[in-house]
C-alpha cells in the first residue's frame, strides 16, 4: 500500500483575508511614521495670522518677523530661511537655523536686517497644512499661525 503525501496549501479562503489586512497596516505604518515634527516641517510656511496678547497685528507696512507677509522656509539638514515682505521690499535672512529641542519645543536663529534673532517657541500645532508657535519677545505673548501647500 502507497501513501500518497497530502499537499497542503497556506492560500485558504482564511488566509486570503490576511494579505490585505497585511498590506493595509503597513501602510497605516508607513505613514504615521511620518508623523514626526522634524520631518512635517520641512517646506515653506506662510504666515497668514499674527495674535500678540491675544489680539490680531495688522500692521504689515514694517519688516518684523510677524507681519503678514514673512516665510518661513525649513530646509534639511536644520537649515532656515526667513523672507519678509514689507512696502513693496523685501529682505531674506541670513546664517538661518533651527533645532527641536523635543517634540514641542522649536529653536530659531537667524539674521534679519543685520539683527541676530533666537526665537524658542512652543509648539502649539503641527499639522501637514498648518504650524502655529508662540513664544514670548519683551513681555509679549507672540502667535504665529502659519500655513503651507
Amino acid at each position: 500500500m502507497k501513501t500518497e503525501a497530502k499537499k497542503t496549501s497556506y492560500l485558504t479562503p482564511h488566509t486570503l483575508y490576511l494579505i490585505p489586512l497585511l498590506l493595509f497596516s503597513f501602510l497605516l505604518f508607513s505613514l504615521t511614521s511620518c508623523r514626526d515634527p522634524e520631518e512635517r516641517i520641512f517646506g515653506s510656511w506662510n504666515l497668514q495670522t499674527v495674535l500678540i496678547n491675544g489680539e490680531t497685528y495688522t500692521d504689515s507696512t514694517q519688516f518684523h518677523l510677524a507681519t503678514r507677509y514673512t516665510y518661513y522656509n525649513f530646509f534639511y539638514m536644520n537649515s532656515l530661511d526667513v523672507r519678509t515682505y514689507a512696502n513693496g521690499q523685501s529682505t531674506a535672512s541670513s546664517n538661518g537655523f533651527y533645532k527641536f529641542k523635543n517634540n514641542s519645543t522649536l529653536e530659531l536663529r537667524f539674521t534679519l536686517l543685520y539683527q541676530q534673532n533666537e526665537i524658542t517657541a512652543k509648539i502649539k500645532k503641527l499639522t501637514r497644512k498648518e504650524l502655529n508657535l508662540e513664544y514670548e519677545e519683551e513681555g509679549d505673548t507672540y502667535l504665529l499661525k502659519l500655513f503651507t501647500n
